[in-house]
């Protein structure tokens, strides 16, 4: 019996013709199973038929934009998890709205043939391919990593993964919404968490460390860490007892602070390096 698996299926959705040529020639050299449209509302009505094991959306479709189409994707269980690959191009969308929406990568900036790839790669390592007709069925799946927001205790939850936004993003999101919680982080290099009281970050902790140091190791170990996911927990009020308050600075300053200390090399040292992910 032949050990021959049926190629991973990509579906690409953009409304500029000439990405679609490009993506579509290099991943069908790469041999993968290509399909693609310039119209969101279009692709939808493929997945029930020729259900894909990724998709990759440009910021705009013809008639609508990425976010609102990863939004549709995740809101039926039928597509829900299936990885979600955004290429934002120059003008991208807020933090917010991208975690909201359950992307789960992000590419910003000018539009490269081989960085896409490189993401494509990374984000199908834990997906097995559908199966073909007449070939010997794959190993199921594993579960996707997606950000969908969930609800809890009448609140949404904002988490992701640092392939989507980096924490300097994320913590400016919440401190914009004015959010009182926790943000719990999972590197390679360890677990950390940030205090958030109002929008102000309070406390960190990470890699024995607490406070501003505490906060630039995050930020550096999340920067090289795109498997690294967060998750912020919504409060009314910080519960009594819940920790020093280790951080006085705006996050502003806070942020100035810690682009410093990254690059003065400061903030990963003393901080073992993390082990290989597997």
């Amino acid at each position: 019996m032949s050990d021959a698996r049926p190629t991973a299926k990509i579906l690409i959705v953009d409304a500029d013709p000439a990405k679609l040529q490009a993506l579509t020639t290099a991943l069908t050299t790469a041999a993968f199973h290509v399909t693609s449209a310039t119209s969101a509302s279009f692709a939808l009505t493929t997945l029930e038929r020729d259900r894909p094991d990724l998709i990759v959306s440009g910021n705009r479709t013809e008639d609508m934009d990425g976010v609102e189409f990863c939004s549709i994707i995740r809101s039926d269980p039928a597509t829900h998890d299936i990885p979600f690959l955004l290429l934002s191009g120059p003008t991208r969308p807020t933090p917010w709205a991208v975690a909201q929406a359950g992307v789960d990568m992000l590419v910003a900036g000018d539009f490269v043939v081989s960085t896409v790839l490189d993401r494509i790669s990374k984000l199908l390592r834990h997906v097995a391919p559908h199966a073909d007709p007449g070939l010997p069925p794959s190993p199921p799946p594993l579960p996707p990593r997606v950000t969908v927001p969930r609800a809890e205790a009448g609140k949404r939850t904002f988490e992701g993964s640092f392939g989507v936004l980096d924490l300097t993003e994320v913590t400016q999101a919440i401190a914009l919404g004015g959010k009182t919680g926790r943000l719990s982080l999972q590197l390679a290099a360890g677990e950390g968490s940030l205090l958030f009281d109002s929008g102000r970050v309070v406390h960190a902790e990470f890699a024995s460390r607490t406070g501003e140091s505490a906060f630039a190791a995050m930020v550096s170990a999340a920067q090289s860490d795109p498997e690294g996911t967060f998750r912020f927990k919504p409060a009314t009020e910080l519960p009594a007892g819940s920790g020093p308050r280790t951080i006085q600075k705006s996050v502003d300053q806070l942020l100035i602070s810690v682009a410093s200390e990254i690059d003065e090399g400061r903030a990963t040292a003393g901080v073992p390096p993390p082990p290989p992910r597997t």
